[in-house]
């Protein structure tokens, strides 16, 4: 079976009971909690999807993070069936597909703006607002730093890539100059 149906079989279930619920927002902001304590542990990965660990140590280290993270029984299932199945190793791609259909019924993009240097708070709110305005959409800001663009910002937004680098008008003038 292909991993995207599976990864999305997974968060279709767990969304369309999140909706009759009215928790989209709460469940996705704790299932991004529970990806990044994942992703944040060699260990705790290497225990969970590694198939030399039993079926019950699995659920047992389940258990332990769905206490420390306080999940709802929902996403605390889930954590359980993809251990039951050993599809652990699904966990971060269910999260995101889940991220992605919450998005889109919570109205919001998410943007990937990237800047040579770390942009402060109330600069990526400016770029968001301005983004949120272009798209009249809520705009979710995600930063990355990248130093070989010299200068200025690209902002990629769906398919969608808005490029204020100082690496890219130099090159446009270059091309310019050669002609």
């Amino acid at each position: 079976m292909i991993v995207g149906s599976i990864t999305r079989r997974y968060a279709k279930a767990l969304f369309e009971i999140a909706v009759e619920q009215g928790k989209v927002e709460a469940w996705s902001e704790t299932l991004q909690s529970l990806k990044r304590a994942v992703e944040s542990s060699e260990e705790l990965r290497d225990v969970l999807v590694n198939p030399v660990y039993t079926k019950d140590q699995r659920r047992a280290i389940g258990t332990k993070l769905v206490t420390a993270l306080k999940l709802e029984l929902e996403p605390a299932n889930l954590l359980y069936l993809l251990g039951d199945r050993n599809r652990l190793a699904y966990l971060g791609a269910i999260v995101e597909s889940f991220g992605a259909l919450a998005d889109e019924k919570l109205g919001r993009l998410r943007a990937r703006v990237t800047s040579a240097v770390a942009l402060d708070t109330a600069s990526a709110q400016a770029i968001a607002d301005k983004l949120a305005h272009a798209t009249r959409a809520q705009v979710i800001v995600e930063r990355t730093v990248d130093p070989d663009l010299l200068g200025g910002v690209v902002a990629q937004v769906g398919s969608f890539t808005f490029d204020g680098s100082v690496r890219t008008q130099l090159e446009d003038l270059r091309a310019t100059l050669k002609r």
